[in-house]
C-alpha cells in the first residue's frame, strides 16, 4: 500500500473513531434523558436506543458502580470513559494520517483530558447557578427536575456542609461558594493548564 493510500486511510479511520465515539455518547444521553419521562419502552425510538445503548450502560453499572442519594451515576462515568477514549484513540489516528509522531498520543491524551474537564468544570458552574437560583425562589421538592439538580449537586455540596452553614432565613448560599472555587479552577488551573500545553505543542 502506497504512503499516501496509508494516510488516507488513517485519517478516515480517525474520523470515524472521533464522530462514531461523540455520536455514541449522544445515544446514551438521549437513552438516559428519555428514561427519566417515562416513556413507552416498546415505542421504536425506544427500542432502537435500547439496543444501541443498553450494552454500554449494562457495563458501566456492573463495571463502574456509583450511587448517590438514590441516583445512579455510572451513566456519567461511562460518556466520560468512550468520549475520552475515542477522542484520544481519534485524534491521535488522525494526527498519524497527517504525519505526526506516534509519541503524539501522550500530548493528544493530555489536551483531551483537559477539555474533558474544562466540560466537567462548566457543566458543574451552570447545575450550581441553577441550584443557587433555586434556593432563592424555593420550588417543589417533588419536581422532578428539581430531584434531578438537587441529586446531581447534593454529592458535591457535601463537603461544605459543616463549614458553611445556611445564610439568613435558610437562604443556601453554599452553592455560591462552589460557584467561586469553580471558577478559581477553571480560570486559573485550567487556563494556566491549557497554556502550558499550547507551549508544548507549538
Amino acid at each position: 500500500m502506497s504512503g499516501p493510500e496509508t494516510n488516507a486511510a488513517l485519517i478516515l479511520l480517525g474520523k470515524a473513531v472521533y464522530y462514531g465515539a461523540h455520536a455514541y455518547v449522544w445515544l446514551i444521553i438521549l437513552r438516559v434523558g428519555l428514561g427519566w419521562l417515562n416513556p413507552n419502552p416498546y415505542s421504536p425510538l425506544m427500542r432502537f436506543l435500547a439496543r444501541a445503548a443498553d450494552p454500554a450502560l449494562k457495563r458501566a453499572r456492573r463495571h463502574m458502580p456509583l450511587v448517590v442519594g438514590g441516583l445512579d451515576f455510572s451513566p456519567i462515568l461511562a460518556l466520560v470513559v468512550i468520549s475520552f477514549t475515542g477522542s484520544v484513540l481519534g485524534r491521535w489516528l488522525w494526527g498519524l494520517g497527517l504525519g505526526a509522531a506516534p509519541a503524539s498520543l501522550f500530548f493528544v491524551a493530555a489536551w483531551v483530558m483537559l477539555s474533558l474537564l474544562r466540560s466537567l468544570a462548566w457543566m458543574a458552574i451552570i447545575l450550581m447557578v441553577v441550584r443557587l437560583l433555586m434556593s432563592l425562589v424555593r420550588p417543589s421538592p417533588y419536581n422532578m427536575l428539581v430531584q434531578i439538580i438537587y441529586g446531581l449537586t447534593e454529592p458535591l455540596l457535601a463537603p461544605l456542609r459543616r463549614a458553611f452553614p445556611p445564610g439568613p432565613g435558610g437562604l443556601d448560599f453554599r452553592p455560591l461558594v462552589f460557584l467561586l472555587i469553580l471558577f478559581l479552577v477553571e480560570f486559573v488551573v485550567l487556563e494556566s493548564l491549557e497554556s502550558a500545553l499550547r507551549g508544548l505543542g507549538s
